[in-house]
């Protein structure tokens, strides 16, 4: 009878604990909810800041950006290296970064054509660091399909960082890879190429501009369709 009792009151005290518990788990989970409600989800540091030590936000920094194509693509895709320029630099202004805007940059490279490296760029402008862009494959549509519009971009985007007595030096190199939408192509009975190309180019530049600028997890959701 007594075991029974010890029993009995064991069993009270442990089904006791454990509604504490799985009532604090609960509390937990609306903690941690309440907290994404309010401050968002955690932001991912760029790559540039974690591999560098140094940041594009910081005080007093001035970026350039210059990107080059091949012929054949800027031939096939309006100067794609002019738009993704463009779009890159304003990403930047968007997002706190001081960047030269995109038509400074073209009148240097229309005076200066035959520029070797981007720091002649970057000695020109004044600038803190000059993101150079190099595309390498660029397409709109999915392969021997016109009706199908994908796109994708590869390429190699690099720093060079200034010093005062204008030469400079790269401190940041990777490859980059994108695609969109990921699940599935769109249907050019449903978008014109030429406004599918502005959205593309508008997720693109955000997706190069993450190696500069925080952003958070799930920012990529809309590259799903």
């Amino acid at each position: 009878m007594i075991r029974s009792r010890r029993l009995l009151r064991i069993s009270v005290h442990s089904t006791a604990a454990a509604l504490v518990v799985l009532s604090l788990t609960g509390c937990l989970k609306q903690l941690l909810f309440l907290g994404l409600l309010i401050h968002g989800p955690p932001s991912i540091e760029p790559d540039f800041d974690s591999r560098t030590g140094k940041s594009m936000t910081a005080k007093d920094v001035k970026v350039a950006v210059i990107c080059e194509a091949p012929l054949e693509l800027q031939h096939d895709f309006g100067k794609i290296d002019r738009e993704l320029g463009k779009f890159l630099s304003f990403r930047l202004r968007e997002h706190q970064i001081t960047s030269v805007h995109h038509e400074l940059v073209q009148a240097w490279i229309d005076e200066n054509s035959q520029w070797d490296t981007p720091t002649e760029l970057g000695a020109a402008l004044k600038v803190t660091y000059v993101i150079h862009i190099e595309v390498e494959k660029y397409s709109l549509f999915e392969k021997n399909n016109q009706n199908l519009l994908r796109g994708r971009t590869e390429g190699l985007i690099s720093v060079y960082e200034m010093s005062k007595d204008g030469t400079g030096k790269r401190i940041y190199t990777r490859d980059f890879r994108t695609q969109h939408p990921r699940l599935a192509p769109r249907s050019t009975y449903n978008t014109t190429p030429s406004t599918f190309k502005r959205e593309y180019l508008s997720r693109l530049s955000d997706h190069l501009g993450w190696y500069f600028y925080e952003h958070h997890a799930g920012d990529d959701i809309p590259d799903a369709t």
